[in-house]
């Protein structure tokens, strides 16, 4: 063979070493391959915490991660607890709506629940006894109750309880202003 400008020999072992490799251009289809991988993996995430936050606030919404849900069953999922909500602020306006007089049933609620209610003279019978019962039944658990005879016959009954959600503790307050 011919030597070279240099003086070195050429041959053709040396020139494909220095040509550039066929693998650049599959390194850019992989580089591509592996971005959209990448993209979809991120909107598959994306997507996945915006579903758990829809069934978060739609308790009945199919979780069956072999399919997918259509819009379909998330509209009739949603409807239905729409209702479900609607029913629940219909009975709690009823309870508004019957509170006693001379009841006086005050709550507090950070960390615990408290309640101090004031029953007007003649004081119910088992009053005590009825008040922590409007706890037992919504599944609060009863940390210390004390009832006191004020003035005139009234009852003060005071009742500290766990913690609870608020939408609870208005159905309990419920509970005892309609006590007789």
């Amino acid at each position: 063979m011919a030597a070279a400008a240099g003086g070195l020999p050429l041959e053709p072992s040396s020139l494909d070493a220095v040509a550039a490799p066929p693998a650049t251009a599959e390194s850019a289809a992989e580089r591509r391959r592996r971005r959209d991988r990448d993209g979809q993996r991120r909107h598959r995430r994306r997507v996945a915490a915006l579903y758990a936050e829809l069934g978060a606030m739609i308790p009945a919404l199919p979780t069956a991660r072999r399919r997918r849900v259509t819009r379909e069953e998330v509209v009739v999922a949603a409807t239905a607890r729409v209702k479900a909500l609607e029913d629940a602020a219909a009975a709690l306006e009823g309870y508004r709506v019957r509170p006693r007089p001379g009841h006086e049933v005050t709550v507090s609620s950070r960390g615990t629940v408290n309640v101090s209610a004031r029953l007007p003279a003649p004081a119910p019978a088992g009053a005590l006894r009825r008040v922590v019962e409007a706890f037992e039944r919504r599944g609060v658990r009863v940390l210390v109750a004390t009832m006191a005879r004020h003035g005139a016959g009234a009852v003060i009954v005071t009742v500290t309880a766990a913690a609870a959600a608020p939408e609870v503790v208005e159905m309990i307050r419920a509970d005892i202003a309609t006590i007789n």
